[in-house]
């Protein structure tokens, strides 16, 4: 499996996860305890699964990244287009004052 199904992976596991302890969370409103198991182990799992998305997003950019600058194909000095770039046009001199005007 490819580190970007990896990544898509996890994202969706991480959209699971917050549904169902969202889930939880509105269905224990009306009991006297606050937080219970269920609540507890969601929120670990929530937490480990956005550390694990965010591993793999930070992973796989930073490969991409690594084999674009080995491979010389990453242009870091021209213009992502090749269309010429227009110039501005020069701003008028300004007039010179008139003789005798203060």
């Amino acid at each position: 499996m490819s580190g970007a199904v990896l990544t898509w992976v996890s994202l969706a596991l991480v959209l699971a996860l917050f549904s169902a302890r969202a889930w939880v969370v509105e269905t224990n409103r009306g009991r006297l305890h606050t937080a219970g198991a269920a609540q507890r182990g969601l929120t670990w799992a929530v937490t480990a699964s956005v550390v694990l998305l965010i591993g793999l997003a930070v992973f796989n950019g930073g490969i991409t990244l690594t084999g674009l600058l080995l491979n010389g194909e990453a242009e870091t000095g021209t213009p992502a287009d090749s269309a010429p770039v227009a110039t501005q046009p020069a701003a008028p001199a300004p007039a010179a004052p008139a003789p005798g005007a203060p």
